[in-house]
């Protein structure tokens, strides 16, 4: 994942609330349907610089600035450009812009979007060690990263419910003899958890926390945490990943037995999970590691997030995504004569579902 202008692509968002009480819950998402458009990114380095290059139109309103970002990362066949790429009105409601790398199609009524890559088309080789994979990412920001909204501050919420239903469509493995170590298809979903505190000395600090949803290599992922790494762009920053069996219902992935199961039939997947104690888990297993010196639990907060494709294998893929919600509950107030429960271990992880 490109890293470089995370902080540059959150600041003119805010989040979204549901109620005027101070203790409602309140979705986060600025857009949960996909109406207000996308921004195209470009392919990134060397091509260019990663900039905004485009728009897809995802309704018929036109919108001033698109909430959402389509990423997509050292792929070939820009969406932003015109000579291979088209936008059609499938329906009232749905659209698609397609070339022959990539496809997302945005149904903006029941707030369902479908995001394709198709790596054969962007490796002439296998990917070899330290080479930039193809992404295909949606992003949004979720707070102005100069006035952080205190809705995404860690430390304020009681709960951070992440919710989304997801289908596989299609899956064509066209990577023979891959290297697990190496190659891979994930279809996965990062929260940016960042220090945005004015004046800090770690003002812009982060760790990518990640929610796994699909990898070809396994019908479940352990927990894992690593420094980011692998291309010439990563960020170096710490990323967690929860295990499967913490946010995917029991029996329910997309394998059945040790084979991929895709298909536009194929049931929906629910994701369920409160990650808001598994955020403070990750920061204390950042610090443990010697990430984030300068930041406290108070300076934290859900600034954005993206979902979608990485492949650092030649593999062809389709996930569907619908009812995705962020909904985040603040704490009650504390009365000022409260008792402090006793501090957790530093490595105390919550429990899984």
């Amino acid at each position: 994942m490109n890293r470089s202008l995370i902080l540059l692509s959150l600041l003119l968002a805010g989040c979204v609330t549901t109620s005027n009480s101070p203790d409602a819950p309140r979705e986060l998402l600025p857009d949960p349907t996909f109406a207000q458009w996308f921004s195209i990114r470009g392919l990134g380095q060397p091509d260019d610089d990663g900039g905004v290059k485009g728009v897809f139109r995802t309704s018929v309103a036109k919108t001033s600035t698109p909430v959402w970002t389509l990423a997509q990362w050292a792929s070939k066949h820009s969406l932003a450009d015109p000579a291979c790429t088209r936008q059609t009105r499938l329906t009232t409601d749905r659209f698609q812009i397609a070339n022959p790398s990539k496809r997302v199609i945005v149904d903006s009524r029941h707030g369902e979007i479908e995001l394709g890559i198709f790596a054969s088309a962007c490796y002439d080789s296998p990917r070899q060690l330290n080479q930039p994979w193809p992404h295909l990412l949606a992003e949004a920001a979720l707070t102005d990263t100069r006035y952080p909204s205190d809705f995404c501050r860690v430390e304020q919420m009681k709960r951070l419910d992440v919710s989304m239903e997801c289908r596989l469509t299609e899956f064509a493995d066209k990577h023979p003899n891959a290297d697990p170590g190496l190659h891979a298809a994930q279809f996965q979903l990062f929260l940016y958890v960042q220090n945005l505190t004015p004046g800090d000395d770690g003002y812009g600090d982060m760790l990518w926390f990640g929610i796994p949803l699909f990898d070809n290599r396994h019908p479940l992922k352990e927990e894992s945490y690593q420094r980011d790494s692998g291309k010439p762009d990563a960020s170096g920053k710490f990323i967690y990943t929860l295990p499967s069996k913490a946010c995917l219902p029991k029996g329910q992935t997309f394998f059945k037995g040790d084979r991929i199961a895709a298909d536009r039939d194929a049931r929906w997947t629910a994701v369920r999970i409160d990650v808001a104690p598994w955020i403070v888990y990750a920061y204390k297993l950042a610090r443990k590691n010697g990430y984030l010196p300068n930041t406290e639990l108070k300076d934290l907060y859900v600034s954005g997030l993206n979902f979608g494709w990485e492949l650092p294998g030649t593999y062809d893929a389709v996930m569907q995504v619908r009812r995705f919600s962020l909904m985040a509950t603040p704490q009650p107030p504390v009365p000022l004569a409260a008792v402090q429960p006793p501090a957790a271990r530093e490595d105390a992880r919550p429990p899984a579902r």
